[in-house]
Order: structure tokens, then C-alpha cells, then sequence
């Protein structure tokens, strides 16, 4: 296939952007790197109205509600009508979020982890929706052309889920973060020493034993612990319950969806950033936190030593008491020593750009066209 001529049919598939931050920076910067590449060959299908600069915008279908129009996706109308604009149009087919959508043309898909189909127990198969994506996602697999998968690790896991597909197809292509959390800043203005949580507390995040584990060490009298979720929900029963054991509710502060430039802020003056997760595909935070220049401890299951290096530290995140004495030891670590690991962490992170992302992207995009 000459590459020259290749023409692009992209696939807006994220569902929820707000809370899919990952996934949706993938299509942005991935977006880009094609028309970047490929410039005015490039069709986007999306509902969006911000959208990468450069590309041909084309609506899905939609009806008319109370004199309103109201788009709809993920539907057999949505797909249909699509598949027959990328099969007419385009050469080449990608989602950044698998989909229902059947093309005769190259299906190439951004695999993000396999969260489902490791832990049933967080997400159970007789719940429809659960069955619906992990359907979804198979479909993806066996039909895709290339499956490019955001660390070794997510790779690893569909390769052992699904045996059958060949190995071939599998391309690792680490994701990156934003140029700001590189660059210098000031930090947030606090009274005490904080440990810093970022993101979503329910389920595999493992924001439960984590909150238990800093409530176990006796470090309140020393330091607080801020949290920064992505959307506004009070806290459960169980957490609760565990800040009223341990006595914990003057120690805490959330804060909600705030921007990168205030994320920015709350790592760089974090005694310690704290990423419990029982399992990630890529784990942003992590990054994000090691560019920033503070002290990372994290759990030592799937991706995260991958993407952390030897930066950061490690604990099993199925024991309280291994991350509580994680946090004992940042808690009395000298000045030396945290600054050791933070320059280790700061230049760990520098390989993880989106523009060397967008790079590997487009390389692992042309083998396919040379194969085609």
C-alpha cells in the first residue's frame, strides 16, 4: 500500500471524556499524530464539537428531539452508517476505544488494560453492561488488524485471556503525559506535610486499604492526607468508617476534577504520592507524579514497575501493613535520600512524551501498511 495515499478513517469511540483521561488523550494525541502524518487523508467520525485541527469532521446520525438535536452513538444505526463511510472513503480503520463498528477495511485499536476480564470480582459478568464490553472488546481483537496496547504488560494480558490471537498483531506503544508536568512550578502552600492520593477510590483502586494503612502508622500527628478524585462523591460507608476509627477527619482534604496546572502544584509539594492500585494499563499518575519531582510509592503488580522504573517504591497492595510500613519509611526518609529517588524519577520519566508516544504510534501504524 503506498503510504503516501493512505487515507484514514478515525473512529471517535471514547464515551465519556471527562472520565476517560486517558483513553481520550490517546485519541487526541494519536489523532494529530495521523493527520500529522497523513495531511488531508484524515476523516474523523465523531459527536464532539473540539475535535484534532487538520481533519475532514463527520457527524454520526441524528434525530430530532423537541426541536433539539440530539446525536446518538454506539448504536446499529451509529455503526452501520460508519462502516459504510470508512469502507467507501478510507483505507484504514482506528478506535482509541474499541466498538461495535465492522469495516471491510483495516481495523487497527488502542487496547488500554484488561481490568475486566482479570477482576470479575469488581466487575461481574451478569451485570449486561460488563458482558457488553468484554464482547465488545474480544470482537475488537479477533477482527483487528493491529492491536496497539499502552505497555507490556496490557499486552501480556490479552496474549494470556486470548491465546488466539497471534502475537503478531500485538504492538506495545507506551502513552504519555502533558509537557507541563516537566516543567518547573511552584507548589501549593500548605501548613502541614501531605500525602498525596489521585484518583477514582472505589473498587481496584484500593483507596480502602490504603486509607486504613496511613491510619495504622500514627503519621496524622506529622502529616494530612490530600485526595484529588475526578468526580464529586462523598465518601462511602466503609470509608467512613475507617476515618472514624482511626480518627482521621481533621487530617483529610479533597479536592475535585481540578486542572493540570493545579495537579501539577499538588505533586511537586506532596511529601509522597501514593498509588495503591491493585491493577492499571499504563498508570498516569505515576508518570505524571515522577515527572513532577516528588517521592512515588506504589504497588508492585501489573504495569506499574514497567512505567515507575526503580524510581519508586514499591509494596504489595494487598497488605495494610506492607503499605503502611511504605509509608513509615518516606515518612522518616532524609532529605538525601527522597532527593535521590526524585531525580532518579524525574529522569526516568522524561522517555515518556507524548511525542515519542505520537512517534512509535505512526512507526507501528506504517509496518501494518507495509504488510497490507
Amino acid at each position: 500500500m503506498n503510504l503516501k495515499k493512505t487515507r484514514f478513517f478515525i473512529h471517535d469511540s471514547v464515551d465519556i471524556p471527562a472520565r476517560q483521561r486517558g483513553v481520550n488523550r490517546c485519541y487526541i494525541a494519536y489523532g494529530k499524530a495521523i493527520i500529522d502524518a497523513y495531511p488531508g487523508q484524515v476523516s474523523i467520525y465523531t459527536n464532539r464539537a473540539n475535535n484534532p485541527k487538520g481533519a475532514k469532521i463527520i457527524y454520526s446520525p441524528f434525530i430530532w428531539v423537541r426541536f433539539r438535536r440530539i446525536r446518538y452513538r454506539i448504536n446499529r444505526l451509529d455503526n452501520l452508517f460508519g462502516a459504510f463511510l470508512a469502507d467507501r472513503s478510507s483505507d484504514v480503520y482506528y478506535s482509541p476505544f474499541y466498538g461495535s463498528m465492522r469495516t471491510k477495511i483495516p481495523q487497527v485499536f488502542s487496547a488500554h488494560d484488561m481490568i475486566f476480564e482479570k477482576y470479575p470480582q469488581y466487575f461481574p459478568r451478569s451485570k449486561a453492561s460488563v458482558r457488553k464490553h468484554i464482547q465488545e472488546k474480544k470482537g475488537c481483537f479477533e477482527r483487528a488488524a493491529l492491536i496497539i496496547c499502552n505497555s507490556r504488560n496490557t499486552a501480556k494480558d490479552i496474549l494470556e485471556i486470548y491465546p488466539i490471537i497471534s502475537k503478531d498483531k500485538v504492538q506495545v506503544v507506551h502513552l504519555g503525559i502533558e509537557d507541563l508536568f516537566f516543567r518547573s512550578s511552584e507548589t501549593a502552600n500548605e501548613n502541614k506535610p501531605y500525602f498525596l492520593y489521585v484518583g477514582n477510590r472505589d473498587h481496584y483502586k484500593n483507596f480502602l486499604r490504603f486509607l486504613d494503612a496511613f491510619g495504622k502508622t500514627g503519621l496524622k500527628k506529622r502529616f494530612d492526607l490530600h485526595i484529588i478524585t475526578p468526580t464529586k462523591n462523598d465518601f462511602s460507608v466503609d470509608e467512613k468508617e475507617i476515618i472514624r476509627q482511626h480518627g482521621l477527619a481533621e487530617n483529610i482534604r479533597v479536592e475535585y476534577s481540578i486542572s493540570d496546572e493545579e495537579l501539577k502544584k499538588r505533586y511537586t509539594g506532596a511529601r509522597a504520592f501514593v498509588y495503591p492500585s491493585e491493577y492499571e494499563g499504563f498508570g498516569f499518575p505515576v508518570v505524571e507524579a515522577l515527572a513532577s519531582g516528588t517521592l512515588v510509592l506504589t504497588s508492585n503488580t501489573s504495569c506499574l514497575p514497567e512505567v515507575g522504573g526503580t524510581a519508586p517504591l514499591y509494596f504489595d497492595p494487598y497488605s495494610s501493613d506492607a503499605i503502611a510500613d511504605m509509608l513509615k519509611i518516606a515518612g522518616q526518609m532524609t532529605d538525601s535520600e527522597r532527593q535521590e529517588r526524585i531525580l532518579s524519577g524525574k529522569n526516568w520519566s522524561k522517555q515518556f512524551t507524548w511525542k515519542n508516544s505520537q512517534q512509535a504510534f505512526i512507526h507501528a501504524m506504517q509496518e501494518l501498511l507495509n504488510e497490507v
